[in-house]
């Protein structure tokens, strides 16, 4: 009779050490989880806020160059061609 309280008695002591551990490395992961979808908040915000500004300078350089103009020209044009691209390519990310 006496061994079997031993022996649950060490059974007891090792099961709660073992949920102990788990339930600290459970709250550790809890907070990395936390840091995690921050961060992923924090990304998604600036991309939008990016998309955003880009779209709204796209506009503008829309506005000045009526005539096409500068979209014609193979310098500026460039940068038309490259702003159209990065506001496609933002598109299919959102």
């Amino acid at each position: 009779m006496i061994t079997t309280i031993i022996i649950l008695s060490v059974l007891l002591l090792i099961s709660v050490f073992v949920n102990f551990n788990q339930i600290r490395k459970q709250e550790a992961n809890e907070s990395y989880i936390e840091e995690l979808e921050n961060s992923n908040t924090e990304y998604y915000q600036f991309f939008t806020t990016l998309k955003s500004r880009i779209n709204e300078s796209n506009s503008k350089l829309k506005q000045i160059d009526r005539l096409g103009s500068f979209e014609a020209d193979d310098e500026t044009g460039f940068v038309f061609t490259e702003l159209r691209d990065i506001i496609d390519e933002l598109n299919k990310g959102f």
